[in-house]
């Protein structure tokens, strides 16, 4: 029997399989349940036809759009009119020496003013600004309603009646430095004007005061926001006003 025995070669010992194994074999092969989506459902953004879209197209504000003119008196120009791509940056002093006629002038002008408007008329030290209100103030006994008047007269008085002047003044000056005597004398007083109704807004008997009221802030949001709209088109003529452009 020991011969025998020694004969036989010996088995290889079986393993039973773990069951941790079977356990993750089984787990890798079953795909866990999707999570739910908690996203927020947002709209589609406005470049991709979201509802600010179907309501005003943004083909709107990069150009205008034609209309029926056949009622119209065809007086001057468009002023409605406007398209983004005609609109350019340029250069303030062409190749042939002449100065440009594109936006980079109208911001170098509209610079030179301001900057001489802050020098001779808002900063303290070098303006004149509060020797004039000082002055407005003497004359009307410090009395702030009557200032505002003042001003409420005196304004529309300089500004629509250079405005007025312009046709036969700009026949000996040229229109571009009727331009700069029309803001040197129209944007000084603007400013002033608002400043002080600005300080002065709550003097005297307060009637009402719409500042806690969530309804006057969202009408006073609504209303500035139209007022772009209405505004838009008008931003392309502005280097007519600086005189830029060609007035027409």
């Amino acid at each position: 029997h020991l011969a025998g025995l020694a004969l036989v070669p010996p088995r290889a010992p079986t393993l039973a399989p773990r069951r941790g194994w079977q356990r993750s074999a089984v787990a890798s092969s079953v795909r866990p349940p999707p999570l739910p989506d908690d996203r927020p459902g947002l709209l589609p953004p406005t470049e991709e036809g979201g509802v600010l879209a179907q309501i005003l197209p943004i083909s709107l504000l990069l150009e205008s759009q034609e209309a029926d003119r056949a009622g119209d008196l065809a007086v001057g120009e468009d002023a409605g009119a406007f398209a983004w791509r005609n609109e350019r940056w340029g250069q303030v002093i062409e190749d042939g020496g002449e100065v440009g006629r594109d936006w980079l002038t109208f911001f170098a002008a509209v610079g030179t003013i301001m900057s001489a408007l802050v020098v001779l008329w808002i900063y303290s030290p070098t303006g004149y600004g509060d020797d004039f209100l000082a002055a407005l103030e003497a004359a009307c006994g410090g009395n702030s309603h009557l200032v505002t008047l003042a001003f409420g007269i005196l304004f529309p008085l300089v500004h629509s009646g250079l405005a007025g002047l312009r046709p036969y003044a700009s026949r000996v000056t040229g229109e571009r430095l009727w331009r700069v005597l029309f803001a040197s004398c129209s944007l000084p007083l603007a400013y002033s004007w608002i400043v002080y109704f600005i300080s002065h807004a709550h003097d005297g008997v307060v009637w009402w005061n719409g500042e806690a009221s969530p309804v006057a802030h969202a009408v006073a949001w609504c209303a500035s926001f139209s007022s772009f709209f209405l505004l838009y088109p008008s931003v392309f003529n502005l280097k007519e006003v600086a005189a830029v452009e060609k007035p027409r």
